[in-house]
């Protein structure tokens, strides 16, 4: 359990002879400290009981019980910040200590910070219980409005959220940044998201924000068939770099794994032909058996001493898996349609050019149920929990149904189709 302690700061004193009151609090190897807001001159501290001594007959009023209260509640907040982590498994951070005590002793206003002083606090507070995936997601959110507020010169405001700043918003994405409609839904939802934190803070009172709609369409689900998986795992590619991604991107299609658990896959993770992972997005441990060409594809890195497997960059993988799909010559042509404020329109590309790292999870996804896998093994493998999202990912492929038909209805024991005798 964290130790809590209570001291002055004795490195400053001001004029009055007072010190700043501080908390410090011990964690395994964390040592956060915070101040309390309150200073006291040293004669009025009792180190042993930590709190400020009551003043004697004659002297001016000290405030000790409104110090003492204060320090009473400090110490409350963050046992049970620290009891609700440790139940949770929620990591304990100095950034997420500060969200939790400060977010229920203080209610600060925002009359003199500006909207995007307290997004940063935002995103702070965010960082011990969020994916880094996700605090990049709430960077780009971030200079989306930054961008916005510069073009227009419409100055983005707390206090100022309605729905003449909403459309005046939505404009600027569609017109200005043609931006799809799946982007400026996902701009509303962490606006949504953001400004919820907000209202539970006591920083705005204005609901208007709940009301702001956004349409997210759809998506088509682009994946390698079995066929083309195939040919991309066994194409002979002379560029080393090119190789490895390969390699990489066709091990996360035989394992359902996210880029971001790829990249901190090590060695200890794999035992008896499974992958033992807390997973970067839900913080859960979860095991993925490996099959035969998972293995194949570890067993040609065993050389390596730290890592199982080569290590590249997300951005650079990306780039990588064009080549090789393009270079093995994965150009079925590819329809979809992408909407952009409303706006429908329809694009063909060959497959090659629309491939990137999120294929490979749902070339996973798609081709275990084409060969026939539960879904519920599906989604312990994949960690989806809710069937909303893993939805989102699976497309039910012409291929398949044809299986399914041949399966079923073209399958029926004793009910073959008679040839009709001919017509005379």
């Amino acid at each position: 359990m964290a130790n809590i302690h209570f001291y002055l700061r004795s490195s400053q004193t001001n004029k009055k002879g007072q010190q700043s009151i501080i908390m410090r609090v011990t964690h395994n190897y964390l040592r956060p400290i915070f101040f309390i807001g309150f200073m006291v001159h040293p004669r009025y501290w009792s180190q042993l009981n930590q709190k400020v001594k009551p003043f004697r007959d004659g002297e001016a009023d000290n405030n000790y019980l409104a110090i003492n209260e204060r320090i009473n509640l400090f110490k409350e907040k963050t046992e049970a910040a620290i009891n609700r982590a440790l139940r949770e498994e929620i990591p304990i951070t100095e950034a997420y200590l500060k969200n939790e005590i400060f977010s229920t002793t203080e209610k600060p206003t925002n009359s003199n910070r500006t909207f995007f002083e307290i997004l940063d606090e935002y995103i702070e507070s965010s960082k011990a219980v969020r994916a880094n995936r996700t605090i990049v997601c709430y960077g780009t959110f971030k200079n989306f409005l930054l961008d916005f507020e510069k073009d227009t010169k419409y100055k983005v405001d707390l206090n100022a959220i309605n729905f003449k700043f909403f459309d005046n918003l939505r404009t600027y994405a569609f017109v200005k940044r043609k931006a799809k409609d799946n982007y400026f839904a996902k701009i509303i939802s962490n606006l949504k998201a953001f400004l919820t934190w907000c209202q539970k803070r006591g920083y705005v009172k204005d609901l208007t924000y709940k009301d702001f709609k956004a349409v997210e369409r759809e998506k088509d689900v682009i994946y390698l068939t079995l066929d083309e998986l195939m040919l991309l795992l066994n194409f002979k590619i002379e560029s080393p770099k090119r190789a490895r991604a390969r390699d990489l991107f066709c091990f996360m299609c035989f394992t359902g794994m996210r880029v971001s658990d790829l990249r901190n896959l090590k060695k200890e993770n794999i035992k008896d032909g499974q992958i033992f992972k807390t997973i970067v997005k839900t913080h859960k441990t979860e095991v993925i058996p490996l099959n035969q060409f998972a293995q194949a594809i570890l067993a040609k890195y065993e050389h390596l001493e730290i890592t199982p497997l080569p290590k590249l960059s997300s951005q650079k993988l990306n780039d990588h898996i064009k080549d090789c799909c393009e270079e093995a010559e994965i150009n079925t042509r590819v329809h979809y349609v992408d909407y952009s404020g409303g706006k429908a329109k329809e694009h063909s590309e060959p497959k090659w050019k629309l491939i990137t790292n999120h294929t490979a999870r749902k070339t996973f996804i798609t081709n275990s149920i084409v060969l026939g896998m539960n879904t519920k093994t599906i989604k312990d493998i994949t960690g989806h929990i809710k069937d909303s999202v893993f939805n989102k990912y699976v497309k039910i492929s012409e291929e398949f149904k044809k299986l399914e038909m041949d399966r079923t209805w073209d399958n029926i024991p004793g009910h073959q189709i008679k040839k009709a005798p001919d017509i005379k």
